[in-house]
């Protein structure tokens, strides 16, 4: 019968095959995550571009509903004949997404574009309709655009209907809401929609889905696909409109699962490391048995580990309590790391780093070894911030880990310490980067989106208020843009767009910024400057920049444009005020003729 020391081997063979089963089990998760991950990055990228395609589209429907709205506030008198020249050049505008228009005074639908099409619903009264009488409260009683639907249509497909409430002031000048006069109605084709924003090319690698009808958010029903892709494994966007919102949700077509499949050798691959290791370590026990040199014994073992780990694309360190560097090992591709980590050993966090990110490091530490229980961070390092590292070596540009910190039983270590996996994110990060300015940016010109000019106004606005100093909101319009799309194409239009996008950079403050809406539609942001005539000055230069010839094709074009100018704090001192007037005086400005400016007035 074998004594204790002729099961040795065979024990050390077993021990080494599980901690060979326990870094493939670690490799091989490490290995999922990342393909999990890169995924994850990819879907959130292309649901970020399908949720700008779909607020550029539904906003610009929406303004389109505003400004039916606003044609009614100023003109609250007009006629079948005014109704039908105004609801007209709407539908020019967006005629594959608009299947009607309406205007809906107290209520009751006395003008409906098209008619003959439409004309049984003339003389409807809305506030009393079963279905349709709660949104047209909500209107009344917001003040604001509401989104009702989108539902579906007896005669096929789905219709978003798009409510603005019309109040008419009660007197010149005056700055309250007004008199309630009643509505304005779009009804949006969603089929055009997702058409348009090419929702079946998305689909082809994403389950998609959206809900939120009644513009509810996360509160509203499913609009669009199945629940699926909204349970904890989705990845969800806001998509933000004037009047509501939804949400949109994805996952990839096949799964998560399938995404992250690893291929059938890599876990042959696996159990042959396994095998090999555990057979390794028996027989370097067995041998060192027979000579009884386990000294030997256990220095070959620890080589042939040191080889494995070594091999790691991560880089772990051992750090006691104080945070003083005991091994380190791994991080061998010089794509993500530097040479130089053993030249740690020995030393403390607080000698070979920023004394703010030492003692950061230390908490962790300090953390993990109270709770017993893994601790996660992430932090940037550049290799001259760490004394000892060959800066030379590896990347040159600063780069961003996640530390995973495990605590160690003081059997492994023989005092309190911990095992820290430094996991290289910066490629993630990148990502999180480009996919955030994907969603403040418009997609063709690279300008400021909506959401970003919101945010750059707001901020003007303190500043402004804190130095005195006043900010000006310009809302361009091209004239006449529409006859170039027909005559050179889109394609043609876009760069047309790109160099316009360009001409108005460049002709402002850099503190400055430029914004487009969407379609031919731009707004200028001038922050921090001392008197009011600085817009005007700015919009006569914007205008002669405009009017520069620009090569379309084999020809050139001469465009020009419409400017509406609303200044802080002179015309509103808040970012919904400042919008509106300038809109307002962009409108005026057109209502003048082409190539000019407007300041707003009351």
């Amino acid at each position: 019968m074998p004594g204790p020391e002729g099961n040795s081997p065979l024990l050390h063979g077993g021990l080494v095959a599980l901690l060979a089963l326990m870094l493939f089990v670690v490799a091989d998760m490490t290995w999922e995550q990342r393909l999990t991950d890169r995924s994850r990055a990819e879907v959130t990228s292309q649901l970020a571009a399908l949720r700008a395609r779909l607020e550029g589209e539904l906003n610009a429907t929406i303004f389109l509903s505003q400004t039916l709205a606003t044609y009614a506030t100023l003109n609250p008198s007009l006629t079948q004949a005014d109704f039908g020249r105004v609801a007209g050049h709407i539908m020019r505008e967006r005629p594959q997404v608009i299947r009607s228009i309406a205007l809906v005074p107290d209520n009751v639908i006395r003008f409906i574009y098209p008619l003959e099409e439409n004309r049984a619903a003339l003389g409807a009264n809305l506030f009393d309709h079963p279905l349709q009488g709660d949104s047209v409260r909500l209107a009344m009683a917001s003040g604001e655009p509401v989104l009702a639907g989108p539902w579906p249509l007896v005669q096929g497909g789905e219709a978003l209907i798009i409510r603005v409430p019309v109040h008419v002031p009660e007197y010149p000048g005056d700055a309250g809401r007004g008199t309630y006069w009643g509505l304005a109605s779009v009804v949006i084709d969603m089929d055009a929609i997702y058409a348009m924003v090419g929702m079946g090319e998305f689909q082809r690698t994403l389950a998609i889905a959206i809900r939120g009808r009644d513009g509810m958010g996360a509160q509203g029903d499913i609009i669009f696909g199945s629940p699926e892709p909204f349970d904890i494994t989705g990845v969800v966007q806001d998509v933000v409109m004037r009047g509501g919102h939804w949400e949109l949700g994805a996952v990839p077509r096949e799964g998560w699962g399938a995404v992250s499949r690893r291929p059938l050798a890599w876990y042959w691959a696996g159990a042959l490391l396994i095998v090999l290791c555990g057979g390794m370590a028996w027989k370097l026990s067995h041998q060192a048995l027979q000579v009884r040199t386990s000294e030997l014994r256990h220095r070959a073992l620890s080589e042939r580990l040191e080889a494995i780990i070594a091999a790691m694309p991560d880089i772990c360190f051992i750090l006691d309590a104080q945070g003083r560097y005991m091994d380190i090992f791994g991080g061998a591709d010089s794509r993500y790391y530097h040479d130089g980590h053993q030249a740690l050993l020995g030393k403390t966090v607080h000698e070979v780093l920023p004394a703010d990110k030492a003692d950061v490091f230390l908490r962790m530490i300090d953390l993990a070894l109270n709770r017993r229980q893994l601790q996660f961070i992430e932090y940037d390092l550049d290799a001259g911030e760490v004394g000892g590292l060959d800066a030379d070596s590896g990347p040159s540009e600063p780069q961003w880990f996640e530390g995973r910190i495990m605590p160690l039983g003081t059997q492994v270590m023989g005092r309190p310490a911990v095992i820290w996996l430094s996991v290289n994110i910066t490629q993630r990060k990148k990502a999180q980067d480009r996919i955030r300015h994907l969603a403040l940016h418009d997609p063709l010109t690279g300008l400021a989106n909506r959401t970003l000019l919101q945010e750059r106004l707001i901020h003007a606005l303190e500043r402004s208020r804190r130095h005195g100093t006043h900010s000006a909101l310009m809302f361009l319009d091209l004239d006449e843009f529409k006859p170039v799309n027909d005559r050179f194409g889109h394609a043609a239009g876009d760069r047309l767009l790109c160099e316009v996008a360009r001409r108005l950079e460049s002709s402002v403050r850099a503190m400055d910024m430029v914004a487009r809406l969407g379609g031919d539609e731009f707004v200028i942001l001038l922050e921090d400057f001392p008197g009011g005539e600085l817009p005007c000055v700015v919009a006569e230069k914007l205008l002669a920049v405009l009017g520069a010839p620009i090569p379309v094709q084999d020809s050139e074009c001469t465009i020009s444009g419409s400017i509406g100018i609303s200044i802080y704090p002179i015309h509103g001192e808040d970012h919904d005020t400042l919008m509106r007037h300038a809109d307002q005086a962009l409108y005026q400005a057109k209502s003048l003729g082409k190539n000019r400016y407007r300041v707003f007035t009351a």
